[in-house]
């Protein structure tokens, strides 16, 4: 009884995948005559064009997915409707990480134009770029919200130490005056 049963199933299955071969010819049956429709009316270009744009068509990102990179380690800007992923241009941007962490968060398009960048930097743009951006979820008008970072201490001294030096200092001038004045004077 297993014996026919288990004989029941593959041949359920084989059945199972006839139909599926069925069916992939028949998908690609219709691709062919729409590839033949287009080789007879000597569309090659259309075709060529299309197959392209399919594989080079770029993602297109929300703007409140973008705004979520404002980081130094994860930095987006949206430049002229482009997402671009700088996270690897932070360190080497001659403006410094600050400039491009303070154009996240917003269409940066102004930012980058008023600088007036070089038809070079223009080029090495393309290695960042990463997507579009949907412009239908740009705000019109969004509040500036200053990227998560630690305050600038360029140092990196604490500041109650500059504190107390600027205190001890000054005692330390008015003390050492006071011991020349007093070991210089004759008797």
């Amino acid at each position: 009884m297993a014996v026919e049963e288990a004989v029941a199933a593959a041949e359920e299955v084989e059945a199972a995948a006839t139909v599926v071969e069925v069916v992939a010819v028949a998908v690609a049956a219709m691709v062919g005559v729409v590839v033949a429709a287009a080789v007879r009316e000597k569309n090659l270009d259309s075709i060529q064009i299309s197959l392209e744009k399919m594989a080079t068509d770029p993602k297109v990102h929300t703007f409140e997915d973008v705004a979520k990179h404002n980081k130094i380690k994860d930095c987006w800007l949206i430049i002229n409707g482009k997402v671009y992923d700088v996270t690897p241009f932070m360190d080497d941007h001659p403006g410094g990480d600050e400039v491009l962490l303070s154009a996240t968060g917003k269409d940066a398009t102004n930012d980058f134009e008023d600088v007036g960048h070089s038809d070079s930097a223009r080029e090495m743009m393309d290695k960042y770029h990463i997507g579009e951006i949907d412009m239908s979820t740009v705000p019109l008008k969004r509040t500036y919200v200053p990227p998560q970072q630690a305050p600038f201490n360029p140092d990196k001294t604490p500041e109650f130490v500059i504190k107390i030096l600027q205190f001890l200092v000054p005692l330390l001038i008015l003390g050492l005056a006071f011991a020349v004045r007093h070991f210089t004077k004759e008797k």
